[in-house]
Parts: structure tokens; sequence; C-alpha cells
């Protein structure tokens, strides 16, 4: 028989593979208007307008212009096909982290009287043409076509995504950016709250580490989509916008690891390749150090290196994996190039390499994409440790519970046993072990310290001739009814006992002479007006003879007490039976 996936991580791949297919599916094609592209590259960033017109430009095929790390700045001349209806133009430009793009456009007079205006995400969004998160001018070309410029300065990555849209469709590419986003960031945070209640549920570092990287990646994600714009104040501190950027990029690179390392421990791998955790992480502070002292773009080709040797490292921990957890080491091994293989195609497009053949894989979708797939497939191998750490939670509670269950026992076995030693098995109250130990010592304190002690010896009348007409069952069910009575007459503090036979004692604690009389008459009153109930024939009535005596300031042990109340109860069976005598 096959083993078959739980069916809650089947459910999460069936959604996740539904997520990424609706971020696949090819959007309605917009009508570029571009005509022609040309680029120019100015290492210095010295030439102005004037110069750059009068210099000779590359063409370029494609949408995209990209050129990698570089602090080159860019010139792009553009022909823009004015609509047949008239009206203006959108020049729409991805990425949004662009630091400056400068629009160039020649005057209606003289085409030496240029007019410029900028944006970039170091201008403040309400000076945008467009208050959208995407870049871009809106232009008014003049038939049939019109030449822009556009001068492309940035740290980090120079690519350009551009194309010329009439308003409808300019909106209407926006909108279903604002659609996508709102579903990225809906699933990414979907998957930060499951992680952050399974932290809360089970406290395992490894969920709130996969909480940390969706928090972070989420955060990342909107930065550079420019859906912070809104919100920054680019204009007052324009290295607030680099600096943070910058520390989200390397965020994304940390976060995987962390989580990781974490994933891979109780599999067992090597420690030697365990050892390249540590290492890699290094390389962290070394990039905001490069940042700080004015390498930015050597710290991003570094961290750009981190990115890839991390899930190249990935999939070589997981085949060398030596023991078997919950998920299985061959789903982790798929899981893992699955993961390699979307960052591949990330990374071919973003470098330019698929642009022209995948027009529809942009920068959003394959951010998206990548989020979801890496979120989703670390939630997946995130349910499967759970649900197995919440497996041996519940047998080692069970195991927990069996062994406190079996204290439990052992412990009520050793106090039954301990009752059983210190109890009388048919009366239930104490036997003469425990009765002669315990009031001894509290003779001893009522000695000591001077206090009264009275001992009471009791005994019922005529109990042989109980068990010689009715039977040793009524004679044991009389014992009952007797202990009964007398335990219900006296305080909890007094201490009651069977001596043997038919003779019970009561050493009666803080008890001064008359009230103890008083009380010893009372067990003879209460004794003598029960019935007791009988097995056979009918109730039983019975009377008992007290003898009683008292410490009053004496030194005498236990065996003379107890020796002068047996004296004193003969002497009341001889004067007639059911009475008190005090000794005197």
């Amino acid at each position: 028989m096959g083993h078959k996936a739980p069916p809650t991580r089947l459910r999460l791949l069936g959604v996740l593979a539904l997520l990424v297919g609706l971020v696949f599916s090819a959007p309605a094609v917009a009508e570029d208007l571009i005509v022609s592209r040309a680029v120019l590259d100015d290492p210095s960033g010295a030439l102005s307008i004037a110069d750059a017109a009068e210099r000779t430009f590359t063409p370029i095929e494609g949408a995209t212009l990209f050129r990698g790390v570089t602090n080159s700045t860019y010139w792009l001349r553009i022909q823009v096909r004015a609509p047949a209806e008239g009206g203006s133009v959108v020049l729409f430009i991805v990425p949004t982290y662009i630091n400056e793009i400068r629009l160039f456009e020649a005057g209606p007079g003289d085409p030496r009287d240029w007019s410029t205006r900028a944006t970039g995400n170091r201008h403040p969004y309400a000076e945008r043409d467009r208050k959208r998160a995407s870049l871009g001018f809106v232009v008014t070309p003049t038939a049939p076509e019109s030449t822009y410029y556009l001068r492309l300065a940035t740290r980090g990555y120079s690519q350009m995504n551009l194309k010329a849209l009439v308003p409808q469709e300019a909106e209407a590419k926006d909108d279903a950016r604002d659609l996508m986003m709102v579903f990225f960031v809906t699933a990414m945070g979907a998957l930060l709250l499951w992680a952050l209640q399974g932290y809360l549920l089970d406290r395992q570092p490894i969920f709130a580490l996969f909480a940390l990287h969706q928090a972070v990646y989420t955060l990342f994600g909107i930065a550079a989509t420019g859906y912070l714009a809104p919100l920054s104040a680019a204009a007052a501190w324009p290295f607030v916008v680099d600096w943070s950027f910058t520390v989200l990029y390397f965020g994304i690179a940390v976060t995987p690891l962390l989580f990781s390392r974490e994933l891979f421990k109780p599999y067992a791998p090597p420690r030697w390749l365990m050892h390249g955790f540590t290492l890699v992480l290094c390389a962290i502070p070394l990039e905001l150090a490069a940042v700080a002292l004015g390498y930015g773009n050597t710290a991003i080709i570094i961290n750009a290196l981190v990115i890839k040797l991390s899930w190249a490292y990935f999939v070589v921990i997981a085949f060398t994996l030596r023991k078997e957890q919950a998920p299985s080491r061959r789903l982790l091994q798929l899981f893992f190039i699955a993961i390699a293989a979307t960052n591949v195609m990330f990374w071919l497009t973003n470098n330019g390499v698929l642009t022209d053949k995948k027009e529809n894989l942009d920068g959003l979708k394959l951010l998206i994409v990548d989020g979801l797939v890496i979120g989703g497939l670390f939630a997946v191998m995130l349910h499967g440790r759970g649900s197995q750490l919440r497996r041996d939670a519940q047998e080692s509670m069970l195991g927990f519970l069996l062994i406190q269950e079996k204290l439990v026992l052992e412990q009520k076995l050793k106090e039954q046993i301990e009752a059983q030693a210190r109890t009388d098995d048919l009366t239930g109250v104490f036997n003469r072990r425990h009765f002669v130990e315990l009031a001894e010592r509290e003779l001893e304190r009522a000695r000591r310290y001077h206090r009264p002690f009275t001992l009471l010896m009791i005994d019922i009348d005529h109990f042989k001739t109980i068990n010689d007409t009715r039977g040793h069952s009524t004679g044991d069910v009389a014992l009952q009814g007797v202990a009964r009575v007398i335990g219900e007459t006296l305080r909890s503090t007094d201490i009651f006992g069977r001596l043997g036979g038919e003779e019970f004692a009561v050493a009666l604690v803080e008890t001064g002479k008359a009230e103890a009389a008083e009380v010893a008459r009372r067990i003879c009153a209460a004794v003598a007006e029960t019935e007791i109930a009988a097995p056979k024939g009918g109730p039983v009535r019975l009377t008992v003879s007290i003898g009683m005596t008292q410490l009053d300031g004496r030194s005498i042990g236990f065996d003379g007490v107890l020796n002068e109340a047996d004296q004193a109860m003969y002497s009341a069976k001889q004067s007639g039976r059911n009475r008190v005598m005090i000794s005197a």
C-alpha cells in the first residue's frame, strides 16, 4: 500500500498551485506606442540634455533596459507614436525602486528649449504626474511621433521596463498590479498569522523564524513594488529610502538561512555542512558595513550571490540528511529543488534573460510567485514538522499522564497500606498500636505543659452472649454499630481506638474532669438508646461500661493511666454495668 500525503498538506499544495497559476495567467495585452528605443551610457553622469542629444545612441530591442548593478547613468531616447484618437500618453515605468528618472521633452517652439520633470523613489509621491504605485509621466505626443529623453540614475540595479500606453490601459495595468498586491499581502499575511498561531501553541523557534521570514519578505515586496511611496519621506531623508530597502533586501537573504538551519537540525545532517550556515550568515554584517562605507553596489552584489548560493546549499544539505523526520527527507528534497528552480527562473527573468520570451512574467508577478512558493512550501514543511511535534508532545503527555497515574496509584496504595497499618479492619477506628502511639504522645504533651488529659476505657456489656446466641456475624455488626455511635459522640480532636475484642478506648484532648465525665455519660446513653440492625433476627440493643481516669498533673506513664482506667471500667461492671466509674 502506497504512502498517502496527509489531507491538510495536499490542500496546502493545491491552494499554492492554484495561486501560482492565477499569477501566471496571461493578462490582456496593452498596445505599446513606443516606436523605437535607444540607449546611451553616461559613466560619469556629467552629460547635459544638450550633450546627450548630440551623441549617438545604441538601439535596443524590447521594453526592458537592463545594465545590472552599476553606478553609471543611462540616457534613453524613445520615439512615441501619437494615439489615433489623439490625447495624452502615459510613459509607464517599473520597477519602482529606481532613485530618479528625469524626462526631457523639447519645447513647442525651439527644439533646444527642453522642459524637464523627474520621478523616482527619492521624489515626493505628491509631485508625481499620476498618484499610483508605478512610476511614469503623462505626455502629449504630436502626430505622427514625438521624441523624448529619459535620464536614469539609481543605486544598485539599473533596470527599467518602459512602455507608452493610453491612459485607460495604464490605469487598467495599475489596477491589475493593485489587485495582485492585495492578493500577495493577504496570502503572505495569512501564512504569517498561521505561523504566529503555531508558535503560540507549540513555542517552537522554527515557527517564530517562519513568521519572521514572512514579515520581512512581505515588507520587502511592498517596498520593492512602490506601495510604501505614499508613506515615504523621500524628499526629506532620501538616504532612509535606500537604507530601508537595502536592509529588507539583506533580510530576505538572512531569514531563509535561519529557518532552514532550524528545519534541518532534527534530520542530523553532517556537522561540517551545518557550519556553513554560520559562515554564510557572517556575510550579512560585512554587507551592512560595506553600505555604510559607501560600497552599496558591492554589498548588493554580495547579497545576490549569498541568496543564489544559499538555495543551492539547501538542496545539497537536503540530500545529506541522515535521520528520518516529518516531513520525510524525500519530500524535503523535492521542496527545496522546487524553491531553487523558482528562484532560478526569477533571477533569469530579473536579469533580462527571459524578458522578451516571457513578457508576462514581470517583476511583481515573479516577486509574488517567489514569495508564495517559498512561503507556501515552507508552510507545508512546517505543517509536517508541527504535526510531528504535536504527536510527540501528545505521546510525551500520555507517558507523563501514565507515570502520574502510576504515582497516584502507588501513593493511594501506600496510603491504603498505612491506613490499614493503623486502622482496625472491622470497625474502621484506630487499632491498638496506633491508638497507644497517639495517646502516649498526647499524654507526654499534657504532662509537659500541665494540660488536662482524660482516658476512657469502654467495654460492651454481655458481648459474649451476643456472639453465642446470635452468631459472630451479628457480633461483628454490633461492634461496628457501637464504634459508629461512640465516634459520632466524640470531637474530631479526640483519639478513639479499639484495643481488642469488645474493648474500646478514648483519649479526650484538653478536657477537664467534669466535661470528660459528661462525655462518658453521653456515650453510655447514646449506645443504650441505639438499636443496631442485625443480619439475622431482630435489632440488637447494647450497653457499655466505662472507666475514666485523669492525669491531674501526676508524673505517670501511659501504662499506669491505662491500668487505672481499666480498673475503673471493671468497677463499673461490678456495680451493675451501663455506667461510668471514675478512678479515685
